[in-house]
């Protein structure tokens, strides 16, 4: 026979944990541009210094091919598009820049939303603690 397991959280543990996730939701929003011109930088660099290896001889070209589609649209004239697959060393190979995921303005603005009202039925709360429950339903924010 199993018995029931009754959890209780401290409201102002709730409450606070809450109002640090709204604020690095808010970080994240207001600093996504900068994060992301810092991404695009951060690519641009990592292609240079493929580009260095594969001038330094440290490449194997395994296929290239012309991009038949790519000058039939492009007009650029005099110049043809090439495929190439190149193999590297792993060891001679710089880090590869992580990707900046997207925080779109809806996704945001629904968050901060149900963050803020939940905040605020919890400051109107009396009680000390909360059930698990409660604290099951805005526990996504967390």
């Amino acid at each position: 026979m199993s018995k029931s397991l009754s959890v209780k959280v401290k409201v102002s543990s709730l409450i606070k944990a809450l109002e640090t996730a709204l604020a690095e939701r808010e970080k994240r929003y207001a600093t996504q541009e900068a994060e992301q011109a810092k991404y695009e930088k951060a690519v641009e660099n990592y292609n240079l210094a493929v580009l260095k290896l594969i001038k330094s001889g440290k490449a194997e070209i395994t296929e290239a091919s012309k991009n038949h589609w790519a000058d039939r649209h492009d007009k650029k004239k005099g110049k043809t598009a090439f495929n190439v697959s190149v193999l590297l060393p792993k060891s001679a190979l710089p880090v590869e820049p992580e990707s900046v995921c997207d925080y779109n303005e809806h996704t945001f603005k629904r968050e901060k939303d149900e963050i803020s009202q939940a905040i605020r039925v919890l400051k109107m709360t009396e009680q000390t603690e909360v059930s698990a429950s409660t604290y099951k339903s805005v526990a996504e924010y967390l």
